[in-house]
């Protein structure tokens, strides 16, 4: 599966009839009074929030008992609407669901909202339902939201086809909402509009996903003019190969794709022939998709809101220079002291003052002994009100400084007397006026309604709030990522041609010389190898290559050799390759004796170089990945290695070598020379290409040891293991 695909070479539906329907039908509204506001039908809900949005659309219900719901026209079923709608809303049990879709793409309809439970995500009952809804979806491009969902709603367009009840002043703005989560969704969105001040084009609440998925949603906002980010929550991908594909269409367009991913603990690993197949799960493999793809990767609900906050101030992100030096301004030194802690944790620099800096302070600000970066105010700055301005100030001016983060209690619970957040903020709103640098604001505690009355004037003079630390340095750091992969993470093009199927290679594990001749066809350089069927035929092998040499047995039921004894290495003579040989045999016919041997294989010494293992193991929803990780016999206890995925480029491959813990032992450590790492990175993409065009043939692949020669002199595969299919 090629999971990186061009943007423009992926075919993508028009959402429109879903997401700006013209006319809308609603089955299961009802004339029924009874219920408590808060436990009305779910469809006189939607028709309610239809029409309390000025919804500029044609609004019917769908009931056999009644002519009129809602003053909607009313009728016994979707085939007898006069003119067919774009949208049909079903407000009624799973059981109904099937044959209600059905007769609506009959009648002409384009898309539906499902919010009923009891799919896929229950028994094998619910399972042949979606299973329904989905082929529909895919055989006449029925558009479906759902089910299990809360639905659809475009602020913009006046179209909320939702199942919760929609509070009046909703906040129009530039963030589209994506969540697999009904409840979710709503949680977000009230912490964005209420405690952030950030405005909402859309809300969809997806559910299952049995019909539209979200790369389409995505794209959709993508493409669309009142989106400028894009936020979800994410517990499962249905299209993973159109993924990359949206988010890098998505960073052309300069709308950061802000992603919670969930469910990134394994429950379950399978167990795999290659070491490759154990070293990465689920996560590394979507950390590796979304990093290459540019989308902004958060890890809770509070680093998604602060990251949202911070990405859709225009004022902000425009003065953003793409810097990781903050500067930070707090009345606490104990606040100094963990927001120091939390930068050195995602990489984000709290740098020294210059001395030019410092000498201002000291002039201007008499008696205050504090001249370091984090500045911290102590009492003096709350009895007197000049300090805190100067202090602000020389953050701004310093250049050393790439952004001002200033420790304010926006939510502190205490009466406005009782407390000088107000005061501060609204120093800062006068500095962020003239500010060439973004300043941004953090609380110390997360949690808590924040006082409008420093939010708002903070976030119209460009000034985002934040809450945490932790959270406040993730979302520079996520900010400082975003804004280099848009300088330098895009790639040279990259083919999108269905690649030319391999001759049908045999099932199980290849042979050595099988697996050797197939790497070696994708450029990756081997060492010298022979198999052999006897002692004799191995000394032999031995002195035409040359000494020292490795003997290793050959079986395709013996998966890692070293374990039953049937490695043995730097052998210098004839006669020591004779006693290796006999020892070799006699051990690995105890340790092993039911596997079936076919013969040694004797293999020239490689020189000496750093030994890496180079691999692809298959994803289950990104098809094959490509690992690569410090090697040699302590692989799987190490577990250093890092992912990408194909089809990789060099940029890509020296990105993901970087993310090593042991990287600086290719840059050269104690001594030891620079290791070849532009050929590792040439061997990187061959791999990927031959897990491009193996396709679903090749179960996982090794290399190890891959021996990464001095700089200059190139890498060596000293050992295979390829698995088919």
């Amino acid at each position: 599966m090629n999971t990186q695909l061009q943007p423009d070479a992926v075919a993508w539906r028009d959402l429109t009839p879903l997401m700006n329907p013209r006319s809308v039908a609603i089955v299961g509204a009802s004339q029924r009074t009874d219920a408590l506001p808060n436990r009305e039908p779910r469809g006189n809900r939607v028709i309610r929030n239809l029409k309390n949005f000025g919804y500029p659309g044609r609004i019917v219900a769908i009931n056999p008992k009644y002519s009129e719901v809602m003053d909607c026209p009313c009728y016994p079923d979707i085939g007898a609407i006069p003119e067919p709608v774009d949208c049909v809303v079903l407000a009624v049990p799973n059981r109904h669901v099937p044959d209600l879709l059905e007769s609506a793409a009959a009648a002409g309809t384009r898309a539906a909202v499902v919010f009923a439970a009891g799919f896929a995500e229950t028994g094998a009952e619910g399972k042949a339902r979606q299973a329904r809804l989905e082929a529909l979806s895919r055989e006449r491009g029925f558009l479906i939201c759902g089910p299990n969902c809360y639905g659809v709603l475009n602020v913009f367009g006046k179209a909320p086809l939702f199942a919760s009840a929609i509070p009046s002043g909703f906040l129009a703005g530039p963030v589209a909402l994506v969540s697999q989560s009904g409840g979710l969704s709503t949680t977000i969105a009230n912490a964005l509009m209420l405690n952030r001040r950030v405005g909402l084009s859309h809300i969809v609440s997806c559910g299952n996903q049995s019909g539209a998925t979200f790369e389409e949603y995505f794209n959709y906002f993508v493409e669309n003019e009142n989106t400028r980010v894009i936020a979800a929550f994410v517990e499962g991908f249905k299209q993973p190969e159109k993924l990359l594909a949206v988010a890098r269409k998505a960073a052309e367009h300069d709308k950061p794709l802000i992603i919670l991913k969930g469910g990134r603990s394994e429950v379950s690993k399978r167990a795999a022939a290659t070491h490759s197949g154990s070293l990465a799960g689920s996560a590394e493999v979507v950390d590796a998709a979304f990093r290459q793809g540019g989308i902004v990767s958060v890890r809770s609900l509070n680093e998604l809101i602060d990251a949202v906050s911070v990405f859709s101030c225009e004022t902000f992100v425009k003065r953003y220079n793409g810097g990781r030096r903050i500067g930070v301004l707090s009345g606490s030194g104990g606040e100094c002291t963990l927001v120091s802690d939390a930068a050195a944790n995602v990489g984000i620099e709290v740098p020294e003052l210059t001395a030019t800096t410092k000498s201002q302070l000291q002039e201007s600000v008499a008696d205050f002994g504090n001249m370091n970066n984090p500045l911290d105010g102590t009492g003096a700055m709350y009895d007197d009100d000049k300090i805190f301005p100067r202090l602000l100030q020389a953050l701004i001016d310093d250049a050393n400084i790439d952004v001002v983060t200033i420790n304010l209690e926006a939510n502190d619970p205490r009466p406005k007397e009782l407390k000088s957040s107000n005061r501060f903020s609204a120093a800062i709103e006068k500095a962020a006026a003239s500010s060439p640098k973004p300043i941004v604001c953090f609380s110390s505690v997360v949690g808590g309604p924040v006082d409008p009355e420093i939010l708002l004037p903070l976030r119209q003079a460009g000034v985002p709030l934040m809450e945490g630390a932790e959270c406040a340095t993730a979302t520079i750091r996520n900010l400082a990522d975003y804004h280099a992969f848009k300088k330098t993470g895009k790639t040279e093009p990259v083919s999108t041609a269905t690649p030319t199927p391999p001759a049908k290679l045999p099932s199980g594990i290849l042979p050595a010389q099988a697996a050797f001749h197939l790497i070696e066809q994708f450029g990756i350089p081997l060492v010298l190898t022979v198999l052999t069927q006897s002692t004799d035929e191995a000394v032999a092998a031995a002195e035409s290559m040359g000494f020292p040499v490795a003997l290793k047995i050959e079986s395709s039921e013996i998966t890692h050799k070293s374990d039953v004894g049937g490695v043995a290495l730097k052998l210098s003579n004839a006669s020591e390759v004779r006693e290796a040989h006999a020892r070799m045999s006699s051990e690995v016919s105890q340790r092993a004796p039911n596997a079936k041997i076919d013969g040694v294989v004797v293999q020239r010494m490689a020189r000496d170089g750093v030994e890496m293992i180079l691999g692809v193991k298959r994803d289950p929803l990104f098809g094959p990945v490509v690992l690569c990780g410090i090697g040699g016999i302590l692989v799987e206890l190490l577990k250093d290695v890092a992912v990408g995925i194909p089809p990789l480029t060099c940029d890509q491959a020296r990105d993901t070598l970087k993310r090593l813990r042991g990287f600086a032992i290719l840059e050269g450590v104690r001594g030891k020379p620079p290791a070849d790492i532009d050929a590792l990175c040439d061997a990187m993409v061959g791999v990927s290409r031959l897990a491009i065009e193996l396709g679903d043939q090749l179960v996982g692949l090794d290399i190890n040891p891959m021996i990464v020669l001095p700089k200059g002199q190139g890498v060596v595969a000293v050992d295979a293991l390829v698995e088919i299919k």
